[in-house]
């Protein structure tokens, strides 16, 4: 699937699908230039960049992305498996080999606590402004524990300001990051919505994209336009389409993210 050298991988483009992996709102620490994404999750950064029928990616942490890509995890497989599914077919065929990454646990936290109720460049913005004050480095929670709420205010936070300075502080006292990690979903979900500042949707997100958790489904305002039956509520839509999507419900999820948010919007 993908073969390793010394600063870079390569990736057959038939298993990484560079613009929906990177702009199907999973991830806020990318930029792109032309044909070029440049990523960085942690204190760690990449370029990605297309060859012929493969995907270079360049960087000195190789062993930190191939984790992050989760490049050993068949994409076809997945796609074979959700395309029982006529209403996913579009979408499926669509997206190409998108592939859910694997990001640091209380950096996804906090991003998608920036991520509430506001829009992807001004996302982009506020942690590259955070990460900034840190040398690019994503902060740790004891950092941020110690950042004045005014600061993360001036920054563009907002009312989200109060929020990431209790959640770090939360997380810098206790363990209870590792213990998200070996809890089962259930209560890695309750774990999380204990945080200030994180309801279902962040939750499901951090789940999906830093826990790994394939079988929750985010329901934010796009998937309620497109997969609401009737009258549904935010919680019967997501039951409902958890129940029918089973164990690769994030995936599902995902790529009709990508098809109506992005490809048809």
């Amino acid at each position: 699937m993908y073969r390793t050298e010394a600063g870079r991988i390569i990736v057959g483009i038939e298993n990484l699908d560079v613009k929906a992996t990177l702009e199907c709102g999973q991830l806020f620490r990318y930029e792109r230039n032309d044909d070029e994404y440049t990523v960085r999750s942690g204190g760690h950064s990449c370029r990605l960049y297309h060859s012929g029928n493969y995907v270079i990616i360049e960087t000195p942490a190789v062993d930190y992305f191939v984790n992050y890509f989760n490049l050993d995890r068949d994409v076809a497989r997945i796609k074979r498996e959700l395309s029982r599914f006529e209403e996913l077919r579009p979408a499926l065929d669509s997206c190409g080999a998108l592939r859910i990454l694997h990001q640091p646990l209380f950096e996804t936290i906090i991003s998608f606590i920036i991520s509430a109720n506001n829009n992807i460049p001004r996302i982009k913005t506020i942690i590259k402004m955070l990460c900034a004050q840190f040398g690019g480095v994503f902060p740790t929670p004891e950092q941020i524990a110690d950042i004045p709420v005014r600061q993360l205010d001036a920054i563009g936070c907002g009312y989200r300001s109060q929020y990431i300075s209790k959640t770090a502080k939360i997380c810098a006292d206790t363990d209870i990051l590792s213990r998200m990690y070996s809890a089962r979903t259930p209560d890695a979900q309750k774990m999380l919505l204990s945080l200030p500042g994180v309801g279902q949707k962040v939750a499901d997100c951090v789940s999906l994209f830093a826990l790994g958790r394939l079988e929750v489904f985010p329901i934010d305002t796009w998937m309620l336009k497109t997969q609401r039956i009737g009258s549904e509520t935010e919680f019967q839509v997501r039951q409902r389409l958890m129940d029918k999507y089973g164990e690769l419900a994030g995936y599902a999820q995902q790529v009709l993210f990508y098809y109506n948010a992005i490809l048809k919007a």
